[in-house]
């Protein structure tokens, strides 16, 4: 069962409790889960009790040396996420409609666009949040990141926020990377993707919510896929895609002139 382990000096506090009310309310399969979620002053680590999934506490870090260097090193043409994203755009308007880790908001910010992430797992979320708390709270990083932080909105869908707020201008491109079954369950997958789909399991709604994306953003959505895998047929045709090796950046343009 799900457990929270919250401390009176968490920066994050109030985040944790709206969180755990929200498990409580939403996502009965998520309580099922056998792992605890350390609320404390030294971030949102998450502990499961499979020792065989996660030996030791799980956290996401946006700090990291080898991402930073990355950051640093890397830009529109040598990312293929970049190239799929911005194509001939110039500072383009994101949207990350599932951030994950992170990561890959941080790349295309980095890259020059104006990224807004979103996360609709609430563990997920609360992960996301206190690892954008450590990176604005380390001047050493803040120092090396040249277009700062991606911004994270409140906890919800694109669709949930955008319908409840109108202070979201609609995106130039969303960015949308779902989350699909393990196809080779004996396969060794990186820690964090077998945590996520211990937690996740996989996007059940991907063809409706990638339909309903394309109806949100002015220029074009991307879509990661597996290499291997077909393109999604959605309402709109895809017009280009991106070899990213192991995977694919599928690009829907919503208007054929663009």
């Amino acid at each position: 069962m799900l457990k929270f382990e919250i401390e009176e000096n968490c920066p994050l506090k109030a985040d944790a409790e709206f969180v755990s009310e929200l498990i409580k309310e939403r996502f009965p399969k998520i309580l099922e889960c056998n792992m605890t979620l350390l609320c404390s002053h030294n971030g949102v680590r998450l502990c499961l009790d499979d020792q065989d999934l996660c030996s030791e506490p799980f956290q996401i870090s946006l700090c990291s040396g080898k991402l930073l260097w990355r950051l640093n090193h890397s830009g529109k043409k040598s990312e293929a996420v970049c190239r799929a994203v911005m194509g001939k755009l110039d500072k383009p308007v994101v949207f990350d409609a599932t951030a994950g880790l992170g990561r890959e908001s941080m790349i295309l910010q980095s890259a020059g666009c104006s990224v807004t992430m979103f996360e609709r797992n609430p563990v997920i979320y609360l992960l996301l949040k206190s690892a954008l708390y450590e990176a604005q709270h380390d001047p050493e990083v803040l120092s090396s990141l040249k277009n700062g932080l991606p911004a994270l909105v409140g906890y919800g869908s694109v669709k949930e926020i955008t319908q409840s707020s109108a202070e979201l201008t609609k995106p130039d491109v969303i960015y949308y990377d779902p989350m699909f079954p393990e196809r080779n369950k004996s396969a060794l997958v990186k820690k964090e993707m077998r945590i996520f789909h211990e937690l996740v399991g996989f996007d059940e709604d991907t063809l409706e919510y990638a339909n309903y994306l394309c109806t949100r953003v002015k220029h074009h959505l991307v879509v990661k896929r597996p290499g291997n895998e077909k393109p999604l047929e959605l309402n709109v045709r895809r017009s280009s895609f991106v070899d990213g090796k192991a995977c694919r950046f599928d690009c829907y343009y919503v208007n054929e002139d663009n």
